[in-house]
Order: structure tokens, then sequence, then C-alpha cells
């Protein structure tokens, strides 16, 4: 095979190459008589792509220029990675690049890549061949009931509403809505995943045409990989799928040049599991409120507890009467006038309840708030508490006479 690429298509070509690279590891090549095809196909198996490019892509083509039977054209495989060395930058390519020649040296079992850049400058690359086969997929597109063509920035913008971490996402298709959510695993906990759903209308579509309602699930890697690929050239979006369990297939082309095929495994939407899903979140959600709101129950019957506690007699914060045997006042006051056993505004306190003939000038006023006599003379306050214990001993000494 020998052919020569335009400078205006070689970043068609480029783009492509790195489109296919977002799918699979290995770039499958073959000439046709009437077009060159370019294939990948993901590690698992899932996601398969095809390019192809017409004959009138290119300003020569010849599909066994190095063959000697006149039915055998190029069939290899390569690495994506030396591919994508050789496409380094698409975006710039048309302005760098001349023309573009790509031609197989049958000696070396090398394809070269030639690209004759402005200035004369010529960058050629070799790549090894890997294996001389090809690689086909098996899927239909035509008879399929469901056929929708959009427009890429539509799809685009409903796939920026999605997380990075999902992985798949499930399409329900109506004759009255188009449906895009994300999959979530039954084992995932429903608090803490994120859930998005975007609904589109039929009227938003160039065309919608929906012969069987269905859902269906696939990777959102690839998906994002040929929406890319379909903006950066500007062209709508073609689907075409059936029902769950078969591929789902996306066309791109620009109608006469070149024509990208990009198939998707469809996996059956657990349907229950999304509703049990949707369905715990709202019983979990319920069961938060209600266990809420129990215990705000809780909480104002404890509190009605302790209000009733406080009302009721209790001699840690209500007075009691003081024992009929009192020792005399002055039992409560040593020799030196030190107060014995309790401070003196307890004394002064209960001295005002023992014997009215002390002289009321010399005592000081009791606290106003009970608050404070309770928390400040609280042992006085219990039931187990005889100031006859505490005769005779000495709490505080004297101060110094300075």
């Amino acid at each position: 095979m020998k052919c020569y690429v335009p400078g205006s298509n070689v970043k068609v070509l480029g783009r492509t190459v790195h489109a296919l690279a977002r799918f699979g590891d290995e770039l499958y090549l073959e000439s046709l008589p009437e077009c060159m095809l370019l294939r990948t196909l993901n590690a698992a198996e899932s996601a398969y792509a095809m390019v192809k490019f017409n004959k009138n892509f290119f300003s020569y083509f010849n599909y066994n220029y190095y063959s000697t039977e006149d039915n055998e054209g190029l069939k290899c495989k390569i690495s994506m990675k030396s591919a994508l060395n050789t496409f380094k930058s698409p975006t710039h390519m048309d302005k760098q690049v001349e023309n573009l020649e790509i031609k197989l040296d049958p000696e070396a079992c090398k394809l070269i890549f030639q690209l004759k850049c402005k200035h004369g400058i010529v960058k050629t690359h070799y790549v090894s061949i890997l294996d001389c086969k090809a690689m086909q997929a098996v899927y239909t597109k035509d008879s399929v009931p469901n056929r929708i063509t959009s427009s890429q920035r539509l799809l685009s913008e409903a796939l920026t509403n999605f997380q990075s971490s999902d992985d798949q996402v499930t399409l329900e298709a109506s004759t009255q809505s188009f449906i895009l959510r994300n999959y979530t695993e039954c084992s995932a906990d429903s608090l803490k995943v994120i859930r998005t759903q975007i609904n589109l209308k039929p009227l938003e579509f160039t065309s919608y045409t929906i012969g069987t309602e269905t859902t269906i699930t696939f990777t959102l890697k690839e998906f994002r990989a040929l929406l890319s690929f379909a903006e950066a050239l500007s062209l709508p979006i073609q689907l075409h799928f059936e029902t769950t369990g078969r591929p789902a297939v996306f066309i791109v082309h620009n109608g006469s040049t070149f024509e990208a095929h990009f198939v998707l495994a469809t996996s059956k939407a657990d349907n229950a599991t999304q509703a049990t899903a949707t369905q715990n979140t709202t019983i979990d959600r319920k069961r938060k409120e209600s266990s809420f709101q129990d215990s705000a129950r809780k909480k104002v019957h404890i509190d009605n507890d302790i209000s009733k506690c406080l009302d009721e007699d209790s001699h840690l914060f209500n007075f009691i009467d003081i024992p009929d045997e009192i020792p005399p006042p002055s039992a409560l006051f040593n020799g030196d006038g030190a107060i014995n056993g309790v401070n003196e505004e307890t004394n002064n306190v209960n001295s005002s309840k023992i014997n009215n003939d002390i002289d009321s000038d010399h005592i000081p006023a009791s606290p106003t708030a009970k608050a404070m006599i309770k928390s400040v003379f609280r042992r006085c306050f219990e039931s187990t508490f005889d100031p006859r214990a505490i005769r005779g001993v000495i709490l505080a000494e004297d101060s110094d006479s300075e």
C-alpha cells in the first residue's frame, strides 16, 4: 500500500488516531480497493471502533502498491503508542504539514509515515508491524428499530453533569423522552452515591425514531471519547440500537470522505436495583427524620422528668429543717474568733434561724438568689449533715496580725 494524505486531511487522520487510542492499545490497518480501514478493540472487548477513509480522502491511493497479487492489500497491526508518536499534535498539523505519505516497506516489515512539513522539513517515522492480520466485528446498524440523530453539543453538555468517577451510563429511550442517568451497583451505599439524571425531549434531537422502548447500559469512558471526536470535527452523531444485550452503534461521518463506527456493548440496566436504590434512599431519609423526631421527643421527655424532679422535695436543691438539738452560737466559734466547720456566711445564715438574740446588725445580708445559696452551702442542706460532728475542729487558721 502507498498513499498520500493532503495537509488539510492530516489533521482529521491525527484526531482519528487519538480517538482510537482511548479505545484500545493496538491499531489494525487494512487497505481495500476503495478505502483504508483503521480498527481497534478495548481490552475488555466491550468497545470497538472502526474508521473508514474513502479513496477520495487521499490525493493518491494504491492499496496493493507493493503486492504481487492484484487483490491483496495491506493487513497489519501496529502499536497504538507508536501511532500516537507520529501524530503528537493533531490540532496544528494542518498548519505545519503539507503532505503525509504512508507506505509499507515489505523487506523491513515496517510501516513508514513520512511527514513533509513547511520550510522543507521532513519527519519520517518507522513503525514496526506486530502482526499481519485484520480484525472485523460483527454487528448490524440498518435493521434496528431505534434511530436517533443528535448534535454532538447536546450530548456533550448532558455528560458534563456526570461525575468523572462514573463508569457506566444508562440510556432509557421512549417515544416521549430520552433519559441518561449514571448507573450504580446494588451493593453501593445509596446515601453516599450522587445520582445524576438528564431528561431530554425528542424535539431537541435532529431526528428521533423509537420503534421499541428500551433501556440499555454501556461504558461512559468510550462514550466520552466518541463525543470528543465528533466535537473536534463538528459533526452530528447517529445512534442505532435495539434492545438490551445488543450492541449500540454510534456513527460519525461527513458524507463522502470518511465514516466512523463506534460499537459499544450493552448490558441490562437493573431497573429493580435502580428503583430499590432510590427507594432505599427515601426510606433511609425517612428513618433519619423519624429517628430525629424520636430523639426530640425523648429529649422533651427527659426535660420534663428533670423539671418534675426539681419541683419535688429533694435534699440536693431544697432547704431542709435543721435538727432541734443545736449547739449554742458560741460553740461555732473558737477562742480566737475563727469559724469552726463552715465559713462565715454559712454560720450567719444558720445563726439567724438558731438564735434570734444575736444582733442582726452584725449579720451580713444573705444572698437573694436561692441557686447561689444552694451551690455554696450544698453540704448544709444535705439530710445527713450534722453540725455537732465538726465541733472543736478548726478549719481556718487565724490570719496574721499584720
